[in-house]
């Protein structure tokens, strides 16, 4: 699958993981791949937590965003999910600088809860795995949160939040 086959999900500017515009931030792109949420990037150094090595918290963010995006596009029950609860064990460092992939999950919908798992690794090798609980939004949550996405290269996405998008 080529970067332009590939469904990207919606960003907004000032994200610290996706906001294109946060100079502060992570700016990266969740897309679609293989039934699954991911995020393909390199971390920038100024998210380190000690030299050459990404800030847990930073990493934890990570994957709570990716299992987030994995329970609103393949939950069935609502169009937009927040974490209730979020778990994660760190197996390895994860570096800076370096190409590191997160692959997200959605479990189970059960309508008032959705359950996800993800893992974020380096070289093939895992660094760091998370579970996550997340919480339908109501429509009028979900309904003050549209106006600050960005559907850019979103086609299935944009259709399905009922934005139009150009090409």
């Amino acid at each position: 699958m080529t970067n332009d086959d590939r469904e990207f999900l919606p960003h907004s500017s000032g994200c610290f993981l996706c906001g294109d515009e946060n100079v502060h931030g992570v700016r990266t792109s969740f897309f679609v791949e293989d039934g699954a949420v991911r995020a393909r990037l390199s971390l920038p150094a100024h998210v380190n937590g000690y030299k050459g090595v990404a800030h847990g918290g930073v990493v934890a963010a990570l994957l709570d965003e990716t299992m987030g995006w994995s329970a609103t596009v393949f939950g069935e029950k609502h169009p937009m999910y927040v974490t209730a609860e979020l778990t994660v064990k760190y197996v390895a460092q994860v570096p800076v600088g370096q190409p590191v992939e997160i692959v997200a999950r959605l479990v189970e919908d059960r309508g008032r809860v959705a359950y996800a798992e993800a893992e974020l690794t380096f070289e093939g090798k895992a660094c760091a795995r998370a579970t996550g609980k997340f919480m339908p939004l109501s429509d009028s949550a979900t309904a003050q949160v549209m106006p600050y996405l960005r559907f850019g290269r979103c086609r299935a996405f944009a259709t399905l939040f009922g934005r139009n998008v150009p090409g």
